[in-house]
């Protein structure tokens, strides 16, 4: 009986979302101390400590199945659901937070109508965790929903990457180009393994792709103006 050798792609990609996310927040989380920016809210530190939990979490999971360790992955999968909803939870109330200083961001979207975008971001990455546990007994679905999860959700970090490179004007089309690299980089390693490419990357990368331009346009509909306008009063006032 020979063993079932394991792709390294889970492992790597999950390394390379994370240093997205690690290089994007460096100056204004994790390198924090070496600037001269105003001390973090405990909201907004919290919130950083358990993204960064999530991806120690979301690495240590990827690399238990490429060791054959899938008891403990199961195991593990418990604390997974544990800080996706804190991620949620907090990732929520920091947008709501966010929109209280009125300002425009670089997209022309007020702080109002901004609101939308974190929104969207925080609702697919609950919605592909969601589909994740729903599909756990299914691994080949499940790893490919949990990876779109991190893609779901990574635009704050890219935003901030196109800041930290004074390169802001261009984050509205970089943002979402670089969530398509890697749905890409995901349909191009299933076709290469299976010659064929999983719906769930087709679907749930097309949503993920096509979702920004929807977000902008929507942000800015009359439907959407005292949402926003409600959320920037509540976080004026948190």
């Amino acid at each position: 009986m020979h063993a079932v050798v394991r792709s390294q792609f889970y492992p790597k990609i999950a390394i390379a979302l994370s240093l997205m996310v690690i290089l994007g927040f460096s100056r204004t989380y994790y390198l924090r101390f070496l600037s001269d920016l105003p001390p973090m809210t405990l909201l907004v530190h919290l919130h950083g400590l358990v993204f960064t939990a999530w991806l120690a979490l979301f690495i240590v999971q990827t690399r238990l199945v490429a060791a054959h360790r899938i008891d403990l992955h199961r195991k593990l999968g418990i604390a997974g659901v544990v800080l996706a909803a804190l991620i949620i939870a907090t990732g929520l109330w920091t947008v709501v937070v966010g929109a209280g200083p009125a300002r425009i961001r670089v997209t022309g979207l007020t702080n109002a109508q901004h609101t939308l975008v974190g929104i969207t971001s925080l609702a697919m990455f609950a919605a592909f965790v969601a589909l994740g546990v729903a599909t756990r007994k299914r691994g080949a679905v499940h790893k490919r929903y949990m990876v779109l999860a991190m893609i779901a959700i990574l635009s704050p970090a890219t935003a901030r990457i196109m800041i930290g490179l004074d390169l802001a004007r261009h984050a509205t089309w970089f943002v979402p180009a670089m969530a398509a690299a890697f749905v890409i980089a995901c349909l191009v390693y299933d076709w290469r393994r299976y010659r064929v490419i999983h719906p769930a990357y087709v679907i749930g990368g097309a949503v993920i792709v096509a979702s920004w331009p929807w977000r902008y346009m929507a942000a800015r509909q009359e439907w959407y103006q005292p949402i926003g306008e409600w959320i920037a009063r509540v976080g004026a006032g948190a």
